[in-house]
């Protein structure tokens, strides 16, 4: 059985909300579930799922929207700065997978 990209998006996106549905966890803890959820199946979509010459973009986004998630647990100007850096690393990697190619 093969999962596909947006099978584990929905579930991502839904599952939180299922939770605060509950009272298990409040909106702020949702929103950051569905960031972090959102990221990290990105990035485990670019490891598994997609092609290899999408790897890098799923990759990317995935750190991004990760780190994006961390707003709602540490202040905002520190999450501004883990977002900057997830997006310098994307270059770096980016820049360094093509020109090995």
């Amino acid at each position: 059985m093969r999962v596909a990209y947006g099978e584990g998006v929905i579930v991502a996106i839904l599952l939180p909300f299922v939770l605060l549905l509950l009272k298990l966890v409040n909106l702020d803890d949702t929103l950051f579930l569905v960031l972090l959820l959102f990221g990290l199946w990105t990035l485990v979509a670019a490891l598994v799922l997609v092609r290899e010459t999408e790897r890098n973009f799923y990759s990317i986004w995935g750190l991004v929207l990760s780190c994006l998630s961390s707003a709602f647990v540490i202040p905002i100007t520190y999450a501004a700065a883990l977002v900057l850096i997830a997006i310098i690393a994307g270059v770096f990697i980016n820049v360094s997978t093509r020109s090995s190619k």
